[in-house]
């Protein structure tokens, strides 16, 4: 179970990924198959997501080029390479 701050450090996280990636929640529910609604939730540490949900979204991020490092203690790194295309 997720705690409240575990809860905050993972809608950081899924916040930053997007943003690196300059996706809107619209972009990045359509990429991960989630709601709109339910990303601004989560992102606003809002609600109980199920883990298939957050899955997706850290899925659909991953895919985009951005790597999620955790660590239990000092919360998440991000690293996110940038691809020529």
């Amino acid at each position: 179970m997720l705690t409240q701050s575990n809860f905050q450090v993972l809608a950081a996280a899924i916040r930053a990924g997007r943003g690196a990636l300059s996706w809107s929640q619209q972009e990045l529910a359509d990429r991960s198959g989630v709601s709109m609604p339910t990303v601004a939730r989560l992102e606003t540490s809002s609600g109980n997501p199920k883990l298939e949900t957050v899955s997706r979204l850290i899925g659909a991020i991953e895919k985009g080029g951005v790597k999620f490092e955790w660590n239990q203690v000092e919360g998440f790194t991000l690293v996110f390479t940038l691809r020529k295309g």
